[in-house]
């Protein structure tokens, strides 16, 4: 259905829809959750950039553009768009090597993921993200995790080496054990036992807004504070050390690895970087994007998967617009390459943090004006300060942000729902750690290809013997889902062998097709076929239950005296008139018998 212009300019920029409803106490739930994110986004996206291989400055170059931008396009409340630890990851991946360096690499891969991004939801392209099956993202997104744990080892252990795939890796961490540095190290652990620790202690307080909702009149102001406190965490364990590590290097001590010089001021606002000058020569478009190779696709790919995945977990009670949710984000990169930031999208940990400070509109008003006023100040009055931020500090907020990104739950569940399900996880997770995470994504894919490909090529064929209310047995045969070609000679060879087994005792065969509701060509010839084997044999068949859409097709490809019933009782009536007409005949012959005796008596 066409849609009005007005209709279409709605559903393009959501802030019209949303924004005349816009209440002051929407306002103030927004000015918390932009508060409480601006704490908890700030020291990640540092630490994510140094994951992407690029200076602290890139993360809040990064996360600029991306609030202001789904402002205007995007639906969910609770998403923030701004580097993720993934995206940082698969960004290094796919810019480490490059000739024209990571720095413009990473901005031009921005530019044309956002591109990818923007065409995928103008040709409402959000439904492929269906045929990617949640054991695969979850395969990915664990292998993914402990990727980007191990990536951050060394500098919570405070050594130095360069490392590529997983198992490298830790080779490297064994190899240069010796060498670990004793005060980075108990500053990182400390770290992660303190974040792990303020996390736990988030289930004792309450969101400062929950008050309003409680049926308490009197809720407590210190869980209020705790509250805050657990979920603003990474700040306060960040602007701790920092302040530890200033304090000493004032007094002549530098016990700790150190963030690099962070330079103040806003980012130069300039077109990507279409074309290199190395010294004589230049690199032209083509032969960076040729660089960048498959990036321009996997992380695109990953990117869509993300937020949708994100968006539907927290938008329940709305129907979820796959496609501008795409939209959204590819225009958050396109405009954010302008500002040099690298790929960004939502995180989960973000939203969770959103959601529970109680955000109601897509980063509104008040609540950007807060994250934004953050960004300023860590761009104008803080950076001096970032230099003296540990570390192991950065390695320990990244390690216990993905840790909880290992699926070990849904292993579970996998398990006790449907253990198939485990190959295309596994498959994924080992491909990801062992081949890296943009090879390892499309070999799940092909995995849960495969599995579907098992699943709709090996169907079920159920074979029972039943007995009708008239005391006639006979066997039945229903197969569980629609016969296509690639199942059809594997159903076929399962009813002739069930019949064999079964059925050579029982003249009548009942083939159930209620499951039955696609049959193609192919499919409908070889039933065709395998009904007249059964003929010859001397059988009985009848069709039961067949979908009307079906009965046409069966009726070309099968003689048109074998029987088609719709229901059960049509099928008791006709074995009904079926055993009357048997005893009839075997009066009729019975009956004969006896007058031929007769006969021969006369006779004699």
């Amino acid at each position: 259905m066409l849609l009005k212009p007005w209709d279409y300019v709605q559903r393009s920029l959501p802030l019209l829809r949303w924004s005349r409803k816009y209440s002051a106490d929407k306002a103030i739930c927004d000015l918390v959750g932009g508060i409480t994110i601006g704490l908890t986004l700030i020291p990640q996206v540092l630490a994510n950039a140094s994951l992407a291989g690029l200076d602290p400055q890139y993360g809040l170059y990064s996360s600029l553009c991306g609030g202001i931008i789904y402002l205007l396009f995007g639906n969910v409340a609770e998403l923030t768009i701004a580097p993720t630890a993934l995206l940082s990851l698969l960004t290094y991946s796919y810019t480490k090597h490059l000739s024209f360096g990571n720095v413009s690499g990473a901005i031009l891969l921005c530019f044309l993921a956002g591109c990818v991004e923007l065409m995928c939801g103008i040709l409402h392209l959000g439904f492929l993200v269906d045929f990617v099956s949640t054991p695969v993202v979850g395969g990915f997104t664990s292998a993914g995790a402990l990727l980007i744990a191990s990536a951050q080892m060394k500098n919570l252990f405070g050594l130095k080496y360069q490392a590529e795939q997983f198992v490298d890796t830790w080779k490297k961490i064994f190899t240069h054990i010796k060498e670990v540095q004793l005060m980075d190290t108990v500053l990182g652990l400390s770290c992660c036992g303190t974040l792990l620790s303020m996390r736990k202690l988030r289930d004792y307080g309450i969101p400062p807004l929950a008050g309003k909702k409680s049926t308490s009149k009197n809720v407590s102001a210190a869980r209020k504070i705790i509250w805050f406190v657990a979920v603003a965490r990474n700040a306060v364990v960040v602007i701790s050390c920092a302040a530890m590590a200033f304090i000493l290097d004032n007094a002549g001590k530098r016990p700790f690895s150190l963030t690099t010089e962070v330079p103040s001021g806003w980012p130069n606002v300039s077109l990507p970087p279409f074309s290199i000058q190395k010294g004589n020569t230049t690199l032209g478009f083509v032969e960076m994007v040729s660089e960048l190779g498959t990036g321009i696709l996997v992380v695109p790919f990953i990117t869509i998967i993300t937020n949708i995945t994100i968006a539907k977990a927290f938008s329940q009670e709305t129907v979820l617009d796959a496609s501008q949710e795409i939209v959204a984000v590819g225009v958050c990169n396109i405009i954010g390459s302008f500002f040099s930031s690298y790929p960004v999208n939502a995180s989960f940990a973000r939203a969770a943090v959103g959601g529970a400070s109680g955000v109601r509109t897509p980063v509104a008003g008040i609540y950007m004006g807060n994250e934004a006023l953050m960004v300023f100040l860590a761009f104008t009055l803080l950076t001096p300060y970032f230099t003296y931020i540990p570390r192991p500090t950065l390695a320990a907020v990244i390690i216990c942000a993905v840790v909880f990104m290992v699926k070990v739950t849904m292993v579970k569940k996998i398990w006790s729902v449907n253990k198939l399900d485990l190959i295309p996880f596994l498959t994924t997770f080992l491909s990801c750690l062992i081949l890296g995470l943009e090879l390892g994504i499309l070999i799940g894919i092909l995995a849960e290809s495969i599995k579907l490909l098992y699943i709709v090529a090996r169907p079920k064929v159920l074979v029972e013997t039943k007995t009708t209310p008239s005391d006639k047995h006979y066997i039945r045969i229903t197969p569980t889902s629609s016969i296509l070609f690639p199942s059809v000679e594997h159903v076929r060879e399962k009813i002739i062998s069930h019949h064999h087994e079964l059925g050579d005792n029982y003249d009548i065969v009942v083939l159930d097709f209620h499951r039955v509701n696609k049959m193609d060509f192919t499919s409908a010839m070889c039933l065709g076929a395998l009904v007249k084997e059964f003929k010859k044999m001397g059988k009985i068949i009848v069709l039961l239950r067949v979908k009307d859409g079906l009965v046409t097709t069966m009726r070309k490809v099968i003689d048109s005296d074998v029987a088609v019933y719709k229901s059960e009782k049509e099928l008791n009536d006709y074995f009904s008139s079926k055993h009357n007409a048997l005893l009839t005949t075997q009066i009729s012959a019975h009956n004969g018998v006896l007058e031929d005796h007769l006969d021969i008596t006369t006779q004699l």
